[in-house]
């Protein structure tokens, strides 16, 4: 990958870092600014609103209105991870203890209302087609939450498949994206069919991100990741390698839960390698994501030349990422 695309990213991701970590919270009552601060300040990737400039920048977008759309965006996608922490009792995020690992439950909710309406004033500020930006943002994040239901509606659901996986991704992690793309195009008075399109490449993306954030989950480690690693498949939620898994290996997938049991942690991960490693799973799993960051490649035609190499190198350092 160039390096001056991954030196663009970097200065991006410092600028973003530096605006959240700097952002203007009262100092009081500490019980509601203090985690806010607290969840800014963790190492992120900032993908997100990386995505959202970038796509801006290939229009020619309002450098103000990009900020706050961006910041707008972290806001709102640091919220949905300050819930999601709570409803899965995952204990580490970002590097960090989450919120309610570090203080309790009731600090975590209120701090993820307080991201959600930090939100919602970074999205006001933007000032070209303001109506129908603030419109897509709200549907993006009503998506989210319609994701995130459907992820709980199908914990330990053993007749969920492959394609009820990918429409709860589509909502759940895609929806966020749309909206990193739709937001630029509507900032730049971009017609329908454009702004469809790039809604597709969200999708497209979405997906892929997250069957790759599956396989990351169990290939990765936990200093890289940054988070709690396994949770989800040893706790038989429903995820692009379980599901695989269950497609291509159902007897052999059932004979492993019956043998890790009451395994320690590292033990069962280790168990769920050699397992998805040896019966193709994984191969199979790493194809699938790689399928859907092509077609988002594809989507990317309505974007002219020399603006799409930029993100068609953004898809690129997404597929690369090992955490």
């Amino acid at each position: 990958m160039a390096d001056d695309f991954l030196q663009k990213i970097a200065e991006l991701q410092k600028r973003l870092d530096g605006q959240l970590k700097n952002y203007p919270f009262p100092q009081q009552p500490e019980y509601l600014y203090d985690p806010l601060r607290y969840v800014l300040a963790g190492s992120a990737k900032r993908l997100r609103p990386v995505l959202l400039t970038l796509t801006g920048q290939a229009f020619g977008v309002d450098e103000d209105d990009l900020q706050h759309a961006a910041l707008a965006v972290e806001l709102l996608h640091n919220f949905t991870l300050v819930h999601d922490d709570i409803m899965d009792d995952d204990l580490l995020r970002h590097g960090q203890p989450t919120v309610q690992k570090k203080w309790d439950n009731a600090t975590a909710i209120l701090a993820g209302d307080g991201l959600f309406v930090e939100a919602q004033r970074a999205i006001t500020r933007v000032r070209n087609n303001a109506q129908r930006v603030y419109t897509v943002f709200n549907d993006g994040a009503l998506a989210v939450c319609v994701g995130q239901a459907y992820d709980k509606e199908y914990e330990e659901n053993q007749t969920i498949t492959l394609n009820d996986y990918l429409h709860m991704t589509e909502k759940k992690t895609g929806a966020m994206l749309s909206l990193c793309m739709e937001i630029p195009a509507l900032l730049a008075n971009q017609e329908e069919a454009v702004c469809s399109q790039l809604r597709k490449f969200g999708y497209d993306i979405g997906k892929g991100f997250q069957i790759q954030d599956d396989i990351l989950e169990i290939f990765s480690d936990a200093d890289k990741m940054g988070k709690s690693l396994g949770s989800d498949v040893i706790a038989e939620k429903q995820t692009a390698l379980s599901l695989m898994a269950r497609k291509m290996a159902p007897e052999q997938l059932s004979e492993l839960w019956q043998r890790s049991g009451e395994q320690p942690i590292d033990e069962k991960l280790a168990a769920m390698r050699t397992f998805f490693e040896d019966t193709g799973v994984y191969a199979e799993t790493i194809a699938m994501a790689e399928e859907y960051f092509n077609n988002a490649v594809e989507d990317l035609a309505v974007i002219p030349d020399p603006c799409r190499e930029v993100l068609v190198a953004f898809i690129n350092f997404v597929k690369s990422r090992n955490y």
